[in-house]
């Protein structure tokens, strides 16, 4: 109950250090591909594939003739940068009130890192759609990467009907998963040593793969020790399930029902600076409750802060956080997803 007034009247109220979200939820695949952000070159990014052999090879014998055209066999991939910018605006009264000695929090401080840790999220949602947003301006995710032109006709700037390539295989599970599914999908997109190395799927089909395994197998949680620390380590304590090279992941941003099989080894955001500013970092330190308190989410200098800017009629100022580049795979058909999955 409320207290009395003899309370309120001799008694300060308690305002703890910390805000605690109860908003932002798993972002894995944001913090996972951001963490080894390349470097954007140019007005667009061109990358050379192979989408058919040349001329056949031939058996002859004595003189006779041999061969002498060539045969088309390679084209470019085009992409271009995209731009995501988040806000933040804050009033001139309320910096001042913020400064006095009762201050507990300093106010530019916790709304710069809310905001970050938002955009975040709202990229982790982008990293996962089909790029369409905003008029197509946002960046390519999953969604138009891990696709056989179901969702997007065109790849790269190229159309998937003629360059077959650019296809990921993409298998209806009839609502039940199974390991066999699981590795008749992996067969489809691997040659030898070149095979997917991450899944990302969402935390009920998660639990689902986890009731596949033998009781010996589910034990093969992961503490990133041993021979896996330095591939896992941007992970920031997720557990995974490993089963046969495979690591298995969990993201609340994924679709329910999705099982992405995806060979990261051609998968990579290419991010672009913006022309002044300064790097801005998510990690929580007045913010807990969420995965960006652990560490997840280290983008680098993926993001930059504009600085602030003053209103000239208001007494109030704004800024902005930017990231540039994109969401690029070099080999569409390295990639794979089981779709519609909702038991075992």
């Amino acid at each position: 109950m409320p207290p009395t007034i003899n309370i309120t009247t001799t008694t300060n109220q308690y305002l703890a250090p910390s805000w605690v979200d109860q908003v932002l939820r798993d972002n894995f695949f944001f913090g996972e591909i951001l963490s080894k952000t390349k470097k954007w070159n140019g007005s667009q990014m061109l990358f050379p594939i192979k989408y058919q052999k040349g001329n056949a090879s031939v058996a002859f014998n004595g003189f006779d003739l041999l061969p002498i055209t060539q045969q088309p066999v390679s084209v470019n991939m085009t992409f271009y940068p995209t731009f995501v910018a988040t806000n933040v605006a804050l009033a001139g009264s309320d910096l001042s009130v913020n400064k006095t000695q009762m201050q507990v929090l300093k106010l530019m401080e916790v709304q710069m890192e809310s905001r970050s840790q938002d955009m975040a999220d709202d990229i982790g949602n982008f990293l996962y759609s089909d790029g369409s947003a905003y008029g197509g301006k946002a960046p390519s995710g999953l969604k138009n990467i891990v696709d056989d032109g179901t969702t997007a006709s065109t790849y790269g700037a190229l159309a998937r009907a003629t360059y077959s390539g650019l296809n990921s295989t993409l298998t209806a599970s009839g609502g039940t998963l199974s390991l066999l599914k699981i590795r008749v999908l992996s067969n489809t997109i691997s040659d030898g040593k070149v095979s997917p190395d991450m899944c990302l799927t969402d935390y009920t089909t998660w639990s689902y793969f986890e009731q596949l395994l033998l009781p010996f197998q589910r034990n093969n949680f992961t503490d990133f020790s041993g021979n896996r620390e330095k591939v896992l380590n941007s992970a920031a304590g997720y557990k995974a399930l490993v089963w046969d090279g495979l690591t298995i992941f969990k993201d609340k941003k994924c679709t329910t029902g999705d099982f992405h099989l995806l060979n990261t080894d051609f998968l990579d955001f290419y991010g672009l600076n913006w022309w002044e500013g300064s790097a801005v970092s998510i990690k929580s330190k007045d913010i807990e409750g969420n995965v960006y308190e652990h560490g997840a989410g280290n983008v680098g200098n993926a993001f930059t802060w504009t600085n602030w800017i003053r209103a000239y009629n208001q007494g109030a100022i704004n800024g902005f956080m930017i990231m540039g580049g994109q969401l690029i795979c070099k080999a569409p058909f390295r990639q794979g997803k089981l779709t519609g999955i909702a038991g075992i």
